[in-house]
């Protein structure tokens, strides 16, 4: 039992420090994860307890970034405007501890529905098995249409069908990398490298932040968490989905305000770690990329499901704790920070990762995508639509095309 926790220890300090580096995804850190656990002398079990952990803390510190430097991974690319709406006042803290409630609501509400949700996804999943493609078309079709004019709406759609492209012939075409493989150059360059591009046209804006705060829990925080949570569990049926893209069809419905807005999205994150790795045991399916990595590495039965609901619950306390301790000294350094050159760092050490992991294809690969990922930053659309990348072949896929 100690040697779990120590384990899940040293994967809540790995998310600590994936979290708070700009544009790195929970999912370059799986794939890195993957290529070196052996050489590093762990056994499969080991990795995936330091892999679920890492996962856990990475979505509660992974709004540190774009709280208070505007670089958002795509997960939260959704908060940033609510947040920096606080930030411009002077209550960046009161984002910081609103997207701690939501990512806790998600994963206490998430466990409570653990064991329901052992029969309910099964039964959703093969009874929609026939019709998932045509849901996946009728969610693009909705979040295409939310853009606010016919340009927008071009330009939204031009970037699903190229995102889209890339994804059907990087996937249909494996000869210089694997499936698990060539999804690391992939998501670096459209959500990692651009982000980060995207970020060094503007500095921090040096705004003095009340790291005193308080936040009082609120009712509607509940509901707000509790929407998250079964949002979460729904990306665990439905492939392809992305916590942002389930934000964006759900939120536009359900009219949420700012602050209850940054608790739903925060909830809907901790809640789709824990059922993407669910996915894995009732439906034999993995719904993330962490998922991916841990489904080759070992077999996850029901004894493994509870040992990783303990880790998750560990991990949770250890991040609430240092994400919001973070983001009290955060709203006192913000003013301090060289933006620039953390985003530059950033930059380098990703495309540094590419290079060691997928070697020069990789690398033109992710810089390939990186231009593609720039397209709804100079349209000023959602970036949700590059997740064509990965919809357009799972539709094409259960149409039976290809």
């Amino acid at each position: 039992m100690l040697e779990y926790v120590f384990l899940a220890l040293i994967g809540c300090a790995i998310g600590v420090v994936t979290g708070l580096i700009p544009g790195l995804h929970v999912n370059t850190v799986a794939v890195m994860g993957f290529g070196t656990y052996v050489a590093l002398g762990l056994t499969p079990l080991d990795f995936v307890i330091i892999l679920t952990a890492v996962s856990i803390t990475h979505a509660f510190l992974d709004y540190i970034p774009a709280i208070f430097l505007g670089a958002p991974a795509e997960d939260t690319a959704l908060s940033v405007l609510p947040a920096h709406r606080l930030f411009m006042q002077g209550r960046a803290f009161e984002a910081v501890k609103l997207t701690a409630t939501g990512s806790l609501l998600g994963l206490g509400i998430g466990l409570m529905l653990l064991i329901p949700a052992l029969y309910i996804i099964p039964a959703i999943y093969h009874a929609s098995r026939g019709f998932i493609a045509y849901i996946l078309i009728v969610a693009v079709v909705i979040l295409i249409a939310q853009e606010k004019s016919p340009r927008a709406i071009k330009w939204a759609v031009l970037t699903f069908l190229i995102s889209g492209w890339l994804g059907v012939v990087v996937l249909d075409h494996q000869d210089f990398l694997s499936s698990s493989d060539v999804l690391f150059p992939v998501f670096a360059g459209l959500f990692g490298l651009a982000n980060l591009l995207d970020s060094l046209k503007s500095e921090a804006v040096a705004i003095p932040q009340d790291p005193y705060i308080k936040v009082k829990f609120e009712k509607k925080f509940f509901g707000a968490g509790l929407l998250g949570a079964i949002s979460g569990a729904l990306i665990g049926v439905l492939p392809a989905i992305s916590p942002s893209q389930m934000g964006a069809l759900i939120s536009e419905k359900a009219k949420l305000d700012s602050k209850n807005f940054l608790v739903f999205l925060s909830a809907i994150n901790t809640s789709d770690a824990i059922y993407s790795m669910l996915a894995l045991y009732t439906i034999s399916n993995a719904r993330s990329g962490v998922a991916v990595i841990v489904g080759k590495v070992i077999d996850v039965n029901f004894d493994v499901v509870l040992l990783l609901v303990g880790v998750m619950a560990f991990s949770a306390f250890f991040a609430t704790v240092v994400h919001i301790q973070i983001g009290k000294r955060m709203s006192g350094l913000v003013e301090k920070i060289n933006y620039r050159k953390l985003c530059v760092a950033s930059f380098v050490f990703i495309l540094s990762m590419v290079y060691v992991f997928t070697g020069w294809f990789g690398l033109l690969l992710a810089l390939l995508c990186t231009v593609v990922g720039i397209l709804p930053i100079i349209a000023g659309i959602s970036r949700t639509h590059l997740m064509g990348v990965l919809l357009l072949p799972t539709i094409l896929f259960f149409l039976g095309v290809g």
